[in-house]
């Protein structure tokens, strides 16, 4: 094993084997819809491919935004990358070579932290530091009603509910809000909570539930109709950076130290906390079955994991190609 040297300081050592070595500070991943192949971006501006299984680049990396992409979508049939980045812009990219389709448009009056999309593509939703939420038509970059105000301060996550009705927002307020997608106007009352800024936002596959994860190091279940806490907070005990909702119930963590940690359905601890990365993981997602997760962490390396037992899932091997040659016989006496 190797020594973890992340910010916890903990001296918590590195699950052997996990992943692979990239050459990036990621700062998001997605997956393709067949799931062979891992997108990602990094805290430069820049846009990576590799096959899932195996770990080989495909591409990058190609410079697509000044500074760091803070938010990632592709769009249903794969071909189109749509990025957020910290210089306020909103970009679109090729997928296949990271050429763009247009130019980059201005988002918001400083750095985009946030990005969603609805099931078809048509629609985006970004989040600012300005303090604001925006919805835009993705092909023309026209605005879609007003702007969403209501966080006092930068909006650091957005997320849709799967029925699209719902535009789920955190903020550097330390609340989480609910807004009516088409309308823009607010649900209920801000679910507090957390003790300082929320930094990542999840929705369950079933659209009930919401968590949210704070620089607190905790993690907080809502109830997407009321706002209220679904359940006691659960204690990762560092700042977490990304949150996860499965079917199952589950809700797995990853935090600025390195670590993912994983709870059941009513909140009690699966599992040991794993040690996945040396320094903190801005980016995790899932297969479509939920059987497999994968993190990015700022220790350049992207891992994958068997979900439900935490057990490391190692790169697959290339094929080795055999040639086939005749098979030389001799028949009578040799002169050996």
């Amino acid at each position: 094993m190797e020594l973890g040297t992340g910010p916890a300081g903990d001296g918590r050592a590195r699950v052997e084997g996990a992943g692979f070595d990239i050459g990036a500070a990621l700062s998001g991943i997605v997956l393709t819809t067949d799931e062979t192949e891992i997108v990602g971006t990094d805290v430069y501006g820049q846009l990576y491919r590799w096959e899932r299984l195996t770990g080989r680049r495909l591409v990058g990396p190609v410079t697509l935004h000044d500074r760091t992409v803070w938010g990632m979508v592709l769009t249903p049939d794969d071909r189109e990358v749509v990025t957020a980045g910290a210089d306020g812009t909103v970009g679109r990219w090729n997928r296949q070579t990271g050429e763009a389709f247009a130019e980059r448009f201005t988002a918001h009056a400083g750095p985009v932290l946030g990005l969603a999309r609805t099931r078809d593509a048509h629609e985006l939703v970004t989040a600012g530091r300005d303090g604001t939420v925006r919805r835009w038509q993705r092909t023309t970059a026209s605005p879609l009603g007003e702007p969403l105000r209501g966080h006092a301060g930068a909006v650091r996550a957005v997320a849709l509910t799967p029925d699209e009705e719902v535009i789920v927002t955190a903020g550097q307020d330390g609340t989480v809000r609910r807004w009516t997608r088409t309308a823009g106007t607010p649900l209920g009352e801000p679910s507090r909570g957390h003790d300082g800024p929320v930094q990542a936002l999840a929705v369950g596959p079933a659209g009930r539930d919401l968590a949210s994860g704070g620089l607190d190091g905790t993690v907080r279940r809502w109830d997407r109709g009321s706002g209220r806490p679904a359940g006691a907070p659960l204690v990762a005990g560092a700042p977490v950076r990304c949150v996860l909702l499965t079917a199952d119930g589950e809700v797995t963590a990853a935090c600025s130290n390195g670590t993912l940690h994983r709870w059941d359905r009513a909140g009690q601890r699966i599992g040991a906390v794993l040690a996945a990365h040396t320094t903190a993981v801005w980016a995790m997602t899932a297969t479509r079955d939920e059987s497999e997760l994968l993190s990015a962490g700022w220790d350049a390396r992207l891992a994958r994991w068997e979900r439900v037992t935490g057990v490391p899932l190692r790169p697959v091997r290339t094929r080795t190609r055999i040639e086939l040659v005749p098979r030389l016989e001799i028949h009578g006496t040799t002169p050996f």
